[in-house]
């Protein structure tokens, strides 16, 4: 019950973010407002409104431009908040200011419009996130992201010089550096007991453990050091030849 209210709640935060990209870009199709103005001009004052709006900003004569966009966003972001919500919050606008400052200091002397630099950090940050804490799915969700997405892997390099593919690469490296900063918050990967009794010093009787049984908190000197680290633990054991024999 309590994961499906997480997951409903990141959903609507991933509706809620590209229903705002698309309601930019109608008022900007239908009255022409030519907002890529908005966007980031590299080492100009004029350009410093567009690390705030420049995500939210989409090509009108290009409409592959936002619905290339659309997909990722709403799936990565339902990740992000899904499986990080204790610091998702943090990781999307560290990712977003960050892609955004570093476009406007780093890019060519151009309009940089469009969601994707954030993309391409949030895709690297659950990739290298999700290898950080083993979690083997959230990475591979995301790398067939980067499947969906196609040019995702080819426009971090200037093959085309209408795309921003400097946006797109510090997006990437954004995304890397706030998966490093974050490595030790958030969801964290189960820890065995071999790697729990390697920390507290304490030497193993023995080599198999007993599925689904939790050690007692006072049952001797590691269930009391337990009890000291506030840990529970579960643990699986397998009986040697010779005592099955028995």
């Amino acid at each position: 019950m309590f994961q499906e209210k997480i997951s409903r709640i990141s959903l609507y935060i991933a509706l809620f973010v590209l229903a705002l990209m698309w309601f930019v870009f109608f008022l900007d199709f239908t009255f022409e407002l030519e907002l890529y103005h908005f966007g980031i001009f590299p080492l100009h004052t004029k350009g410093l409104i567009g690390i705030i709006a420049a995500p939210f900003i989409h090509s009108t004569h290009d409409i592959a431009h936002i619905f290339n966009n659309s997909l990722p966003t709403l799936v990565l972001i339902w990740l992000l908040f899904y499986h990080y919500r204790t610091i998702a919050t943090r990781v999307f606008l560290i990712i977003y200011l960050l892609t955004g400052i570093a476009t406007w200091l780093l890019a060519r002397e151009s309009y940089h419009i469009g969601m994707s630099g954030v993309i391409y950090g949030l895709t690297s940050f659950l990739v290298f996130s999700g290898f950080f804490r083993k979690n083997m799915r959230v990475a591979a969700v995301s790398l067939f992201v980067i499947f969906i997405y196609g040019s995702l892997v080819w426009g971090i390099f200037p093959m085309q010089e209408n795309i921003s593919w400097e946006g797109h690469a510090l997006g990437l490296f954004a995304g890397i550096i706030v998966a490093v900063l974050y490595k030790y918050q958030g969801p964290q990967p189960q820890k065995m007991r071999y790697e729990l009794e390697e920390e507290l010093g304490i030497e193993s009787e023995n080599e198999y453990w007993k599925e689904g049984e939790i050690i007692p908190p006072h049952s001797g000197p590691f269930g009391e050091k337990l009890v000291e680290q506030g840990l529970t633990i579960t643990y699986t054991y397998k009986p040697n030849e010779e005592e099955s024999k028995k």
